[in-house]
């Protein structure tokens, strides 16, 4: 693993270039990659070979690590009931295994135990050919529950088949407690008991979305409400049926009228709405407490993804029945693990039964994660203090550049303002997550702009990424994709900047060199 990199900063502390390919930060366990440039991020999502010789790393969900593709390889080899040709999809639990053959069409024996370098490996063994194989990678990918690179790392080591661990600070003494302590303290709820750590931030809706699923389909309640556009694979759950559920989903976050209508027509068999504030990509603030009077009136949970806004700049435990966070963001800010949770509001009319159902679903994180978390966690507030002020800078400095810049979106844009007020706390500000529109072609500004670029945000250093490319690049190669987008106020030409914590004259120079006229 010789390509790491020390660091995502300049001599002076600012942002630089990265070569394209580099882990960031820098970690073997890093959860992102450079892609530096329009030309290498087409390359990658077209999965052009030239271009993937170059950058053969990414996000963990999406592209497995080298660790865990290594322990995979040596699974198939070692997996005496193997089919040949076949291949070996190490997950994080038993659980995992089950409900990913289960969703490929996979007879039970294909589920596995296996152990190695005295560690026991649940997975699922893959057929050669046929559609099971890619059925099964993709409901790990959108559920999250993926080996961890720690666990991978651990077996290889202990395989004598690696020569190091990467050396990171951590917190050790019952480190998944100290993270839920932190967090229920941070978003006001009794304790941590009413904080169910999972293996990612997927992982976490996953786990959330099923219980609220379990809980209400008793009641002939098995529909779902998705307000707006939100996380791609958030909307894989219900498009690709990893949940076994109907949706429906209100286009405008904005449209309270059509979200009543919605409610109110399906109002016997809502299982529950599901929103985000902000929303990813387009940084859109419904309206909390009017949601929370529609859930109420149609009888079903409101889940709310709060992992943008962060608890520390709004509270939305009173409107929500169910709150997701990726700590693999801003909770954490080291982009090197991936984790997520499940908060539960003491006053939700649900939290009894979710209480009971969530430690069936989901998949608890691997010891190493949460002592990496429980290590990071500890800085979160100050870390969202720096990174709000930072973004109101550049928010600034976003604003003196009219020829270039057409809009920017985030929690205090025109028409998400109010909305955000209402719920963010008076010692908050607007998180550090901006959607930039931008007049020119992307490359003008992103391939000159000296941060790091690529998948991920909520790091303590500054990231830029090219979000639409990312999340939708299917949609960008057909018109009628890309009229897809147009109607949701997505375009090719548009950059999302994470915010950090350097010194926010850093972050500025940065920005006004690659919005200069060329």
């Amino acid at each position: 693993m010789s390509r790491a990199v020390s660091g995502t900063t300049g001599p002076a502390g600012g942002p630089r270039h990265i070569a394209a390919g580099r882990p960031v930060p820098g970690s073997v366990h890093s959860v992102s990659v450079s892609i530096p440039d329009v030309a290498s991020v087409i390359g990658y999502e077209s999965h052009d070979p030239a271009t993937l010789s170059r950058i053969n790393w990414g996000y963990p969900r999406f592209r497995p690590h080298p660790y865990v593709a290594r322990v995979a390889e040596l699974a198939a080899r070692e997996d005496p009931g193997g089919e040949r040709g076949g291949a070996w999809l190490p997950v994080r639990t038993a659980r995992a295994a089950r409900a990913a053959a289960a969703y490929a069409g996979l007879p039970p024996g294909a589920v596995r135990d296996l152990t190695l370098g005295g560690h026991s490996l649940p997975g699922v063994r893959l057929p050669a050919g046929g559609p099971e194989a890619e059925r099964a990678r993709a409901y790990i990918m959108h559920t999250g529950g993926h080996l961890s690179s720690r666990q991978a790392e651990d077996v290889l080591w202990d395989a004598g088949l690696i020569d190091a661990r990467q050396p990171e600070e951590t917190a050790d003494e019952s480190p998944a407690r100290a993270v839920a302590a932190a967090l229920a303290e941070a978003y006001g709820v009794p304790g941590p008991e009413h904080v169910a750590l999972r293996n990612s931030g997927m992982n976490a809706v996953t786990a959330a979305v099923e219980a609220v699923t379990e809980i209400q389909r008793d009641s002939g309640r098995r529909r779902w409400l998705q307000l707006g556009w939100i996380f791609f694979d958030t909307m894989r759950l219900f498009e690709k049926k990893v949940v076994d559920a109907e949706h429906t989903t209100v286009p405008d976050p904005y449209d309270l009228a059509e979200v009543a209508r919605v409610a109110a027509a399906h109002a016997g068999g809502l299982a529950g709405i599901v929103a985000e504030i902000p929303s990813n990509p387009g940084l859109s603030v419904p309206d909390l407490p009017a949601l929370r009077e529609i859930a109420d009136r149609a009888g079903c949970a409101l889940v709310i993804d709060a992992t943008i806004a962060t608890p520390h700049n709004v509270d939305v435990v009173p409107y929500a029945d169910v709150v997701c966070e990726s700590l693999t963001k801003y909770a954490t800010g080291s982009a090197d693990v991936l984790m997520g949770a499940v908060v539960v509001p003491p006053g939700s009319r649900f939290a009894g039964d979710l209480l009971t159902v969530l430690p069936h679903h989901g998949d608890e994180p691997y010891r190493r994660d949460a002592a990496r978390v429980a290590a990071r966690v500890r800085g979160y507030a100050e870390r969202m203090a720096r990174v709000n002020a930072n973004a109101l800078a550049l928010a600034e400095c976003l604003d003196r550049h009219p020829d270039v810049v057409r809009d920017t979106g985030w929690a205090l844009d025109g028409r998400s303002a109010a909305n955000y007020r209402k719920v963010a706390r008076d010692s908050g500000g607007p998180g550090g997550l901006l959607m930039v529109d931008l007049k020119v072609p992307l490359e003008q500004v992103y391939d000159r702009l000296a941060v790091a670029k690529g998948p991920s945000f909520g790091a303590e250093f500054t990231m830029a990424s090219p979000q639409v490319f990312i999340a939708h690049y299917d949609l960008l190669t057909t018109a009628r994709g890309r009229a897809a987008l147009r109607e949701r106020g997505l375009h090719r030409d548009m950059l999302r900047v994470s915010v950090g914590t350097e010194p926010p004259e850093l972050i500025v120079e940065a920005f006004e060199r690659a919005l200069r006229p060329v």
